[in-house]
């Protein structure tokens, strides 16, 4: 026969009043964890700051003394730029969109014959006959503004200026010059004339990035 447990236990609850010295250590540790947490969030890292500095690229008066400042501007206003017109995009993906439609002279010829106005969301397929459309879908579907506007009403051209295909920039800048970054979304006001034997023209992108020699400058300075 088996031998006899020498001890006997069952369970039974035990109930501590709230400031028995049984919680005492936990008190002092979650204390201690609730004061790290608050001198963690009222510790709020100030930004760099350096000596006043203008942008770098010609034309540009906007000034910084705050680094982060900078690059956002110019990730934003001079990151993303098209090498015909000169216009800034917020992304790349509005970029090609804007190459692809404004640039391309095959674009001209195939959206006559097809949809070709690719929902500006990236990661939405959906493409639509006029740019008219493509709108109301964002501002229906994807919840844009009303007022949203990508690109302007095409102007059509006299036949009495046939050689004439320059394209005119619709540059909305207010009395200093300076470029704000709501007009990175407006584009050029008249796209590019087919010719009548169109050639497909090679796209050129302008994705471009802080300067690490401009930085490297800037805090040097300090």
């Amino acid at each position: 026969a088996a031998e006899a447990a020498p001890f006997r236990f069952a369970a039974r609850p035990v109930r501590f009043p709230r400031e028995h010295e049984f919680f005492e250590d936990g008190d002092v540790q979650r204390h201690l964890y609730l004061q790290d947490v608050l001198l963690q969030v009222a510790d709020v890292p100030e930004k760099p700051r350096v000596p006043a500095f203008t942008c770098q690229v010609a034309g540009c008066c906007q000034v910084f003394d705050a680094l982060d400042d900078y690059e956002h501007h110019y990730h934003t206003l001079h990151g993303n730029v098209c090498s015909f017109c000169k216009r800034a995009f917020p992304s790349g993906h509005l970029l090609d969109a804007h190459i692809l439609e404004w640039h391309d002279s095959l674009f001209q010829i195939l959206s006559e014959r097809q949809d070709m106005y690719q929902c500006l969301v990236e990661g939405c397929t959906e493409k639509f006959k006029t740019s008219r459309d493509r709108k109301d879908h964002m501002v229906r579907l994807h919840l844009y503004p009303v007022d949203f506007r990508f690109d302007k009403p095409k102007k059509s051209r006299s036949p009495a200026s046939p050689g004439a295909g320059t394209q005119a920039l619709a540059e909305v800048q207010g009395n200093s010059g300076e470029q704000s970054e709501g007009d990175a979304m407006e584009i050029c006001t008249e796209p590019v004339v087919a010719s009548p034997a169109p050639a497909v023209e090679r796209r050129t992108y302008s994705h471009r990035s802080v300067p690490d020699l401009f930085l490297k400058h800037v805090l040097n300075a300090c």
